[in-house]
């Protein structure tokens, strides 16, 4: 499609290199429609890139600062053997020097034994020096008592709870990677998820000659016009500690928000 044809990019949409090409076309509604012409794959695929890696830094951030993360997220049920009939024996326990003392009775999945006793489930096996837990006979996680207190023995929820600190510490790297690959995955897919069905949507539609678009590019670029105010504020809302859960409602509802007011002022059709 021609300058000719669309006088809006004439007047300056064409002039300016890319990427500041992109940000000048998601201002107003004449701009998004008009933006929609014009972009190479490349650009395209780096657009895309870019919004999707705007919303994976707010999830970074809240990872790098995490102190602990609650083990039974990720591996359900393993707190179940610290029944209370156990915790009342091992409130007892003490943390000395880095060192497991308890002179208490052992416990069906839970003992304090230098030695590995066979256990279907989870087990918990206090060594002098360490505490090991395993489902099974597979081991789940070698622990030592650094980040451990005897106060910590005062309940389920403490030791739940410092198990995990300990759990985190020892493992930060790995679970910081875990993490911030879920999170990116969820927002990536609901991302893709988003741009493809309202490019397809709009693209099917336009065939009808009812919108000014020619093709199933132009429908993608126009999308991801749509997208670039969505996804800064949704950042934005992510900087401020909220959840991913809210990150993406924030981006899907202004994305909708977006369509409707270029819709209102376009019709989706190019300037005479």
């Amino acid at each position: 499609i021609s300058s000719a044809v669309n006088p809006y990019r004439m007047k300056g949409q064409q002039m300016k290199p890319y990427p500041l090409s992109y940000f000048s076309s998601i201002v107003t509604a004449r701009q998004i429609l008009a933006g929609r012409i014009g972009s190479k794959i490349w650009q395209k695929i780096l657009t895309t890139f870019f919004l999707i890696s705007l919303l994976i830094i707010p999830s970074s951030l809240q990872t790098a600062r995490l102190e602990t993360y609650p083990l039974d997220t990720l591996v359900e049920g393993i707190f179940d053997p610290l029944t209370p009939e156990v915790m009342a024996d091992f409130q007892s326990a003490q943390i000395i020097d880095g060192q497991l003392v308890y002179e208490g009775p052992n416990h069906e999945q839970v003992y304090a034994s230098e030695d590995r006793q066979e256990w279907t489930g989870f087990s918990y096996q206090f060594a002098k020096e360490k505490l090991v837990i395993r489902k099974d006979a597979d081991v789940l996680a070698e622990l030592s008592y650094q980040a451990i207190s005897s106060s910590d023995f005062s309940s389920k929820e403490s030791l739940s709870a410092a198990i995990s600190r300990t759990w985190f510490q020892e493992n930060r790297i790995a679970v910081s990677l875990l993490l911030i690959g879920v999170s990116g995955l969820l927002l990536a897919t609901n991302f893709l998820l988003l741009i493809v069905g309202a490019s397809l949507i709009l693209w099917l539609i336009s065939r009808t000659k009812f919108f000014d678009f020619k093709s199933f590019g132009e429908a993608y670029q126009f999308s991801l016009n749509c997208l670039g105010l969505p996804t800064l504020l949704a950042c934005l809302f992510g900087l401020f500690q909220q959840p991913i859960q809210t990150v993406i409602l924030v981006q899907n509802t202004v994305f909708a928000l977006v369509l409707v007011w270029v819709f209102y002022k376009t019709r989706f059709r190019d300037a005479a």
